[in-house]
């Protein structure tokens, strides 16, 4: 069934609005500019987003939607690892595969308002909490990093990525996850204490 005309329009205007935000930054970025990009008239386009701050809100609800759809498979997968490594491989492929979604949710989502800023929150909020449950079930296994900050550690690891990714250097997206992983479970070097230097 064909997509209705004003979805279709509507879908152009976003299209065009994250890829504006991207390279330009929601303040640098004008209605005129998202007007000229999706081929409307500035109120043409005030028809379908009425704001900037709509266009964004809207632009990172899209965003947040194909995040969630990598996450919908973890249910059915029993080994917490594999569960994990899923997590792990569906964000790093959107992130590396969408870098303008990319930049606008991480530069550009807390210049939102009101309730559309609290909404974008709470999907955050929710998003970082599935990953937080996986990571709860492989801590409890060892009972040792606190499942918070290893899920903040996990995202400061993938949410860079993005920045120094190179398919020549670091393989494919499935190859970079299973590293990635790898080294977030058992890092670097084999475990030794860590032994605190005391002055004498």
């Amino acid at each position: 069934m064909q997509q209705p005309d004003y979805d279709r329009r509507l879908d152009d205007a976003l299209e065009s609005a994250e890829a504006l935000f991207a390279e330009k930054g929601f303040h640098g970025a004008s209605m005129r500019d998202i007007a000229r990009a999706a081929g409307v008239s500035v109120a043409g386009l005030y028809y379908y987003l009425p704001s900037k701050q709509l266009a964004l809100y809207l632009v990172c609800n899209r965003i947040f939607d194909r995040l969630e759809a990598g996450t919908t498979t973890l249910a059915s997968i029993e080994d917490p690892v594999v569960r994990l490594e899923t997590f792990v491989r569906e964000h790093l492929r959107f992130m590396i595969g969408n870098p303008d979604a990319y930049r606008v949710l991480l530069h550009d989502m807390d210049v939102l308002e009101l309730q559309h800023g609290r909404d974008l929150h709470a999907r955050r909020r929710r998003y970082f909490a599935v990953a937080a449950q996986l990571i709860h079930a492989l801590a409890q296994r060892s009972g040792l990093t606190p499942p918070r900050l290893a899920t903040a550690a996990l995202f400061g690891m993938l949410n860079w990525a993005p920045m120094w990714y190179r398919r020549d250097l670091d393989g494919d997206v499935d190859g970079l996850a299973s590293k990635v992983l790898t080294i977030f479970l058992h890092g670097v070097a084999p475990a030794t204490p860590v032994v605190a230097e005391v002055a004498s």
